[in-house]
């Protein structure tokens, strides 16, 4: 059976000093997004694809069409929120996330070499990333929680564990501060599965962040939804 291990060498290094990566494709107006399909931008890292689509409150999350266009502008009517939906295509799955002002995606390497998706935001010291599995490797989802190993993130403390639903995906949330070579680092760790994936979904901050970030990334985690191929 597959062992997942989550390296905090690098994690916590990123947590301390940041990282570099690429910027947000732009500003975004207040309250109206203009329709300019044909200066929307996509980049590519390696096998995977980004691309940024305004987010859409008139419909609740996880029902954008998946047959538009992910470049396609659509205008906005909440004043909730300044953040891009981001569909980041990969080889395991499809992804959306709603990015939140001050978030961005970086390259997979810089959280970890098998992440689908990596995001960060700097100036609050957030990061979240997405890991997914085929579900065929696997003989049930119990089993593949059994699987991960979360010894390397420290000592753990402050545990707390709830049931979870969002955009299709379901599972465990985990909540903690883990401790190692003298950093605290809050972690929100949920293990969800969709239609075809069990995945893992990690955010963190530095543990004295905790209750300024906490809120943020619990947004940014339960905007993601994975899309059909």
């Amino acid at each position: 059976m597959k062992k997942f291990k989550i390296m905090t060498i690098l994690i916590v290094g990123l947590v301390i000093t940041g990282c570099s990566g690429r910027k947000v494709v732009e500003e975004v107006d207040d309250d109206v997004y203009i329709e300019e399909t044909s200066s929307e931008e996509s980049s590519s890292y390696g096998d995977d694809e980004v691309f940024y689509e305004p987010r859409d409150k008139s419909a609740t999350s996880g029902t954008l069409d998946e047959n538009k266009a992910a470049t396609e502008e659509t205008k906005e009517q909440s004043d909730e929120s300044k953040g891009k939906v981001e569909v980041i295509k990969t080889k395991n799955g499809n992804f959306k996330v709603e990015l939140t002002e001050g978030w961005q995606s970086v390259e997979a390497k810089e959280l970890s070499d098998n992440a689908d998706v990596s995001l960060k935001n700097a100036a609050n010291e957030e990061y979240y990333m997405v890991l997914s599995e085929a579900k065929k490797d696997f003989d049930s989802f119990d089993a593949f929680k059994s699987s991960v190993d979360l010894s390397d993130l420290g000592e753990i403390t402050d545990e707390k564990k709830e049931t979870i639903k969002y955009n299709e995906l379901k599972g465990e949330r985990r909540s903690f501060i883990a401790s190692k070579d003298g950093v605290e680092v809050y972690y929100i760790y949920d293990l969800v599965e969709s239609k075809d994936h069990y995945l893992q979904c990690i955010s963190w901050t530095l543990a004295e962040k905790k209750e300024s970030n906490k809120a943020d990334l619990i947004k940014v985690m339960n905007s993601l939804a994975e899309l059909q191929k």
